[in-house]
């Protein structure tokens, strides 16, 4: 590395220029948990940025990043040997500059960080309730100690919203794990991706979110002494007893605050737990149909080197509990989607007469009725004939089951819609042929059901076909 010096400003400009090196710095220190990075680390990581600069830029950054200028800058606040290895440890401000330049390097609360705060805030307090002070700012120790105060508690309010907006970012982690999960077309690939989803993400529930949420809950009781909410309440005594109302309500604002964070962080360990209870039932089934496919690919094999075993054995599939009940299963239904030319002639004929309906409706109003099986029959007599208006001006089709469709145009269009309302419809339907538009009913055998509110009903299906 190069023997020139720089001053602390614009060695610290270059490396906010080039911010990128610190990033992948701090990253690494971060994934191993250590305060420090191996030197040895650190000059890699350099070189391989500064192969694609100019001559100029590199000698500027081996001047700007050599260990030398770093430790004359104070950037650096020490450089030891452990275990045969040099290691480089950083100012802690220097850090947390570059920290707010990249979400994801917002460092994530544990529990032994918060007690160590809160620890320090409780001396603060004890300091306070000593009676060795004056309760004056100009008592030099009393405005250093408030000073200190007011510090900590800031700091420890800016710690938890940073981490707080980088927990909030955890939904859309989430989801690009399970879509990444998903597309993995080996199943080994699968598994693996799943196991590392839920292990990363247990891990930041136990560690980080859990504590936090415990530490801001204001009925929590820790063995070790008084919770957070308990020494900010004694703090406000204190300003109220002493008649300093400013501190006493900047103590109120710092509760409000706190709370208030309690309240968002139990909204992300909701949606944490949410995502590990889907996981981790989804990981069950997939190790299920593995082995259950495992097995019966075993049994599959056992027939094709056996010439006297052409079927897999009955006593098989009664031992595996995966395969019992599948021949009380209903086969599932087809889909009868078809590209013939009748098929789509009744998908456009079905669109046109929906579309026609629409127009209807913008001319009339239907809205001053409501249906109900226990109407009065003049008003049932007056919403059966704005049933009639209606459905003599529909646009008909060429139907498979009149009454599902006919169901489905009334209810969109019919305000209060009762399955009385479909009755009417179809028994006008039926009754005027001029209706139909030149199609004829035919009433089959086969029988469907349909749900209106919470009662299901079964009926015959009507056809409507083409009279040539």
């Amino acid at each position: 590395m190069s023997d020139q010096r720089l001053l602390t400003i614009p060695t610290f400009t270059i490396m906010l220029e080039h911010h990128t090196i610190m990033r992948d710095v701090i990253r690494d220190m971060d994934e191993v948990g250590e305060p420090y990075v191996h030197e040895a680390k650190f000059i890699a990581q350099l070189h391989r940025y500064m192969q694609s600069l100019s001559r100029d830029k590199q000698k500027q950054l081996r001047t700007a990043f050599s260990t030398d200028n770093l430790l004359a800058a104070h950037i650096l606040v020490d450089k030891d040997e452990f275990g045969g290895e040099s290691r480089l440890i950083f100012d802690r401000s220097v850090i947390g500059v570059f920290r707010l330049f990249d979400r994801s390097l917002f460092q994530d609360l544990t529990d032994v960080a918060l007690k160590t705060q809160l620890g320090s805030i409780r001396l603060l307090l004890e300091q306070l309730e000593s009676d060795a002070l004056l309760f004056s700012d100009t008592d030099l120790d009393y405005k250093e100690l408030m000073d200190e105060l007011f510090h900590r508690l800031s700091e420890l309010l800016n710690s938890i919203r940073l981490n707080l907006i980088k927990m909030q970012t955890i939904n859309q982690e989430l989801s690009e794990a399970s879509e990444m999960a998903a597309k993995a077309g080996n199943p080994q690939v699968f598994s693996l991706l799943q196991r590392e989803s839920i292990g990363k993400i247990s891990h930041l529930l136990s560690r980080h979110i859990l504590p936090t949420r415990q530490f801001l809950d204001e009925k929590s009781r820790l063995k070790d002494r008084l919770n957070l909410f308990e020494c900010l309440q004694k703090l406000r005594r204190q300003f109220e007893l002493h008649q300093d109302h400013p501190r006493e309500m900047a103590m109120l604002r710092y509760e409000i605050s706190f709370n208030s964070f309690h309240t968002q962080i139990s909204k992300v360990s909701h949606s944490v737990d949410q995502f590990l209870a889907r996981s981790k039932k989804r990981l069950q089934q997939f190790n299920a149909i593995e082995a259950a496919f495992g097995e019966l690919t075993e049994a599959l094999d056992a027939t094709r080197h056996n010439l006297k075993r052409s079927w897999i054995d009955g006593e098989f599939a009664r031992n595996n509990g995966a395969f019992m009940g599948l021949m009380q299963q209903a086969r599932p239904k087809v889909l009868r989607i078809s590209s013939s030319e009748a098929y789509l002639n009744n998908v456009v004929s079905d669109i046109e007469a929906r579309v026609a309906d629409q127009s209807l409706l913008k001319q009339h109003c239907y809205v001053d009725l409501t249906s109900s099986k226990d109407d009065s029959m003049a008003r049932r007599l007056a919403r059966a004939e704005q049933i009639y208006e209606l459905v003599k001006q529909m646009k008909m089709a060429e139907y498979q089951d009149l009454t599902l469709a006919l169901h489905r145009r009334l209810k969109i269009h019919l305000p209060g819609y009762h399955f009385v309302d479909l009755l009417e419809g179809l028994n006008f339907a039926q009754r005027n042929d001029e209706m139909l538009g030149g199609y004829a009913v035919k009433v089959t055998n086969f029988r469907n059901r349909l749900a209106q509110d919470d009662t299901i009903y079964l009926y015959r299906k009507i056809r409507t076909e083409s009279v040539e």
